[in-house]
């Protein structure tokens, strides 16, 4: 049996937050969240999660700058992101893509079980 698989989860909702956590729970990883961009940042230094599933949309730090400092960190640089957002423009899509997410989903359109078979992907 593999090493049970963290993600951060950075996301202020509630009902999102509670819903990842939830189904991500049940599909075996280790969930961990945080509720805003620099508590986002302080754990992924701490815990080196295998995967971040970021919010941009955040009080105290957007996730645009908790990517940038993720990525411009050594320690961090590596951690697999995946931006989960109601932003649906293409220059923010684009922007994210950029500052080193892997993926980009607009919340609305996709599903939590293609989410976690998304996420399975990038952790194989």
């Amino acid at each position: 049996m593999d090493k049970q698989k963290t993600i951060l989860v950075a996301e202020d909702d509630q009902l999102y937050a509670s819903v990842y956590q939830n189904k991500l729970g049940k599909e075996g990883f280790n969930v961990v969240l945080a509720v805003n961009g620099v508590e986002a940042l302080k754990k992924t230094k701490e815990l080196k999660p295998d995967l971040v599933l970021l919010d941009l949309i955040m009080p105290e730090m957007d996730g645009f700058t908790a990517l940038e400092k993720m990525k411009a960190d050594p320690e961090t640089k590596k951690i697999k992101v995946i931006v989960m957002s109601n932003l649906g423009q293409d220059s923010d899509i684009k922007r994210a893509k950029e500052l080193g997410a892997e993926e980009y989903f607009v919340k609305a359109s996709i599903s939590i079980q293609d989410l976690v078979n998304k996420i399975r992907d990038y952790l194989k």
